[in-house]
């Protein structure tokens, strides 16, 4: 594997794990928001999060497997990938 494509894979393990875990923890606050109604407040922050890190890990999915392949799309893919990463942590950063 090239350093690309190990970069890569961490990646979209990465967003995969995130994305599992904040599926898991939405999948929670649906459950308990009638017994807990300031749930109800963070749903939508969850949900953007969740969809987010969702497009991250399809973004990182096709940029490795079309690097892993040697497609000849993987650049334009490779660049998805990272403006969705540059994109997420610009969302996050403080003010």
């Amino acid at each position: 594997m090239r350093p690309i494509q190990v970069l890569n894979a961490i990646v979209f393990g990465s967003a995969v794990a995130i994305t599992f875990g904040l599926t898991g923890v939405l999948i929670i606050f649906l459950v308990l928001q009638r017994e807990q109604p300031q749930m109800s407040a963070e749903l939508p922050v969850l949900m953007r999060a969740a969809g987010l890190f969702s497009l991250l890990a399809l973004a990182a999915g096709a940029s490795l497997y079309a690097m892993l392949k040697e497609l000849p799309w993987r650049w334009a893919a490779q660049v998805a990938m990272w403006l969705m990463v540059t994109g997420i942590a610009l969302s996050y950063w403080p003010q």
